[in-house]
């Protein structure tokens, strides 16, 4: 590792499983100090466990991220704990395909809650945390292939990545003009096995062999990608990067 975040503070919003754990896990390794968020104490705890007997630093914060008291409390505590924050990485995110016709005003509500008001929370939130440290920081929002194209079945869900993505681009023209400067970049990941496919299509070769086949790379997508697309926006390989859509798909949305 070449320590690219040696000693940085970074908050990691749905670290228990899936791209948010990787993704902790690299950081760690690269010398950052994590505070994993989530909502399963267990998780978190083993996500804090691995991260620690690999020579790394984090703590777990339980954490509802559409709720502001939950982000004052997880800023508050990661200040204590750990430091001035230099990045947030908003990953946690809700998914589910359904038709629209089938989708309730409740179905939406709950996604948007999660996917659109917690991003917007952890940029708000994100911001007051970095300018009170005084130094430039960066924040990662996990927004999806699908918050690029639509996909049928799945209106809530691309509605919602499409807002993070929007939200995104504002952002980033914002902590342009701060003291001191915060970089606001969102990725942009195509199908990558995690808890959040498994849950909805199942979980066996077969149907990863599919969706490698329906990839023009032809292999599928792996949370390390995600996770190392994700160092390199929140390090300083990316100094003169802000606004951008990181698309890490394969090429799926190029076909």
């Amino acid at each position: 590792m070449s320590g690219a975040l040696q000693d940085r503070v970074v908050i990691v919003t749905g670290a228990t499983k899936g791209i948010g754990r990787e993704t902790a896990r690299l950081l760690a390794r690269e010398g950052a100090k994590v505070a994993c968020t989530g909502r399963n104490r267990d998780d978190g705890a083993a996500v804090v466990a691995e991260i620690a007997a690999e020579g790394g630093t984090a703590i777990f914060i339980p954490h509802d991220i559409a709720r502001e008291a939950d982000w004052r409390e997880v800023v508050r505590r990661t200040e204590t704990e750990l430091g001035g924050v230099y990045g947030v990485v908003n990953n946690a995110g809700a998914f589910f395909v359904k038709p629209l016709a089938e989708t309730t005003e409740a179905d939406f509500q709950d996604i948007y809650d999660i996917n659109v008001q917690g991003a917007f929370l952890g940029v708000k939130l994100g911001f007051e945390a970095i300018a009170r440290t005084g130094s430039p920081g960066a924040i990662v929002m996990v927004s999806s292939l699908m918050g690029q194209v639509g996909f049928p079945g799945a209106t809530a869900y691309c509605a919602t990545k499409g807002a993070v993505t929007g939200l995104t681009k504002t952002a980033a023209l914002e902590g342009a003009t701060m003291t001191p400067k915060v970089r606001v970049n969102s990725l942009h990941p195509g199908v990558i096995w995690t808890p959040m496919i498994t849950g909805q299509f199942g979980d066996d070769q077969a149907l990863q062999d599919a969706f490698a086949a329906d990839t023009p790379l032809k292999i599928i997508g792996l949370p390390r990608y995600m996770a190392d697309a994700i160092l390199f926006l929140l390090g300083d390989d990316s100094a003169h990067v802000t606004g951008i859509e990181l698309t890490v798909d394969g090429g799926r949305g190029a076909d």
